[in-house]
């Protein structure tokens, strides 16, 4: 009024419905695909930049007997791969952050029983949604 109480409102809303159906449509796809990628029968994990764990499904689980919540954060090449491997693996998880995967790499790794065992590797850029390299992904 005109001594500046207020005497009304006004709101503006907008139909959101589409936009809730992407998001849950997103949620759903990301889903399936975790669980592909965890019920997969070949060992499938994935590194960041600084080459610490932030993937392994449950196939690299029964290969290894390392627990996913044992991996996860700890460097890859620096806790499970024997010393002498550790530079050809590491040269081979640079290349994929640089864009560059690598095809039937033969991969050595430490079981948490001590025995070494060779899988055989495919070493791809993991990407963000603006196709930015954040990791790698690799498959057994």
């Amino acid at each position: 009024d005109v001594t500046g109480r207020p005497i009304g409102m006004i709101g503006v809303g907008q139909d959101i419905t589409a936009r809730k159906q992407v998001e849950q449509e997103k949620s759903r796809v990301a889903q399936e695909l975790q669980t592909f990628i965890d019920t997969a029968n070949a060992p499938i994990f994935g590194i960041d930049h600084n080459g610490m764990v932030n993937e392994w499904n449950n196939k690299a689980v029964e290969i290894t007997g390392y627990s996913k919540e044992e991996v996860m954060g700890k460097s890859l090449v620096d806790v499970y791969i024997s010393e002498d491997f550790r530079e050809s693996v590491k040269s081979v998880f640079d290349d994929a952050l640089d864009g560059k995967g690598t095809a039937n790499f033969e991969f050595p790794i430490f079981t948490k029983d001590k025995r070494r065992i060779e899988i055989l590797l495919n070493a791809t850029p993991r990407c963000n949604v603006k196709g930015e390299v954040i990791g790698v992904l690799g498959v057994g």
